[in-house]
């Protein structure tokens, strides 16, 4: 009976042996991650007319071009929603120069969003290429401690950023709306990462990073405190709104797969371009030490970033002159 006792702890710990090494080979590195990952995470720029608007990042959740974001990226409260919106597709190749990353431009339309979620449905109008999706991860799964990633466009940082931290905290309810749970995380997030997405080790999306505090009421200086809107919070979501997403637990292994099925959906409110005086950009926040950064810095200013797209926009509209009168010369 001893002898059969100690073969079964033997075995047991075999067992949970395999199931260590089994889960840590599931494991992505962050390069791993950010190739996987990052086409489908996009740049979108709500525009307030004057190449005046707020930039922010979302992710794509299926191949036919729904994205999942933040609204406060177009929408202050439900009088103030901006609709002129873009999305630009990331590049094969990342060069730092903002006029040849941001040629893969698109227009987007609101499809739902909810303010007190802080929780966005967009869809790319007219892709005429094939989107990555990133997929969602089971957030309950994630405790503290636990590895995280997140893949944005900081202010003053690079377009498609890779910032890397862990889990720090959880916190429900958050701002007293039932519901709205998020994650604290060390990884870095700045202003123009809000929408994007927190990653786990697989690269599956467990949450949508929304928040940062930076300083305290008494006016002391705050690092590390970044939130992130918890992935099962944006399923349930989702799926109120009868779009069926589940989330998974095996890593990414295909560039693009398979869509979920899309249902017709209407905005959650009345939609209106907002006609109103542009306030001008705001200036960057402190940076806090955050997580390591694991993409090369490159200088990124929102005010540069919008100039650079209203002088594309100017060349462009010269050349439809010059093509139109040359039209008008031939006839």
């Amino acid at each position: 009976m001893r002898t059969r006792g100690i073969s079964v702890i033997i075995v047991y710990i075999f067992v949970i042996g395999l199931v260590g090494i089994h889960a840590s080979a599931l494991a992505l590195s962050p390069k791993e991650i950010y190739q996987r990952i990052s086409p489908g995470v996009v740049f979108i720029y709500a525009s307030e007319g004057s190449g005046k608007g707020s930039g922010g990042t979302g992710s794509i959740i299926s191949r036919d071009g729904l994205v999942i974001t933040n609204a406060h990226i177009f929408a202050r409260d439900s009088s103030r929603v901006i609709s002129d919106l873009w999305i630009f597709l990331k590049p094969e190749r990342i060069t730092g120069n903002h006029k040849k990353d941001l040629t893969r431009r698109y227009r987007a339309r609101i499809v739902a969003y909810d303010l007190d979620l802080d929780l966005a449905l967009l869809k790319i109008v007219d892709t005429d290429t094939a989107l990555t999706q990133v997929s969602f991860g089971d957030s309950e799964k994630m405790t503290v401690g636990d590895q995280a990633y997140a893949i944005g466009h900081p202010e003053q940082g690079g377009l498609w950023s890779l910032t890397t931290g862990v889990i720090s905290a959880h916190r429900s309810d958050y701002g007293g709306i039932s519901g709205k749970d998020l994650f604290q995380t060390e990884a870095s997030i700045n202003r123009g990462n809000s929408g994007g997405p927190l990653l786990n080790e697989q690269g599956r999306m467990i949450g949508i990073n929304s928040m940062i505090a930076r300083k305290a009421a008494d006016g002391l200086t705050i690092t590390d405190v970044n939130f992130a809107i918890k992935s099962n919070v944006a399923l349930r979501w989702l799926n109120g709104k009868g779009y069926r997403f589940a989330a998974a637990w095996k890593p990414t292994t295909e560039m693009r797969p398979k869509p979920a099925k899309e249902e017709p959906q209407t905005a959650k409110e009345p939609v209106q371009p907002v006609k109103e005086t542009p306030s001008p950009a705001p200036k960057p926040p402190q940076e806090g030490k955050g997580g390591r950064v694991l993409t090369e810095k490159k200088p990124y200013n929102l005010d540069e970033l919008i100039a650079g797209m209203q002088e594309m926009e100017d060349m462009m509209e010269e050349m439809r002159g010059t093509i139109k009168e040359f039209k008008k010369r031939r006839r």
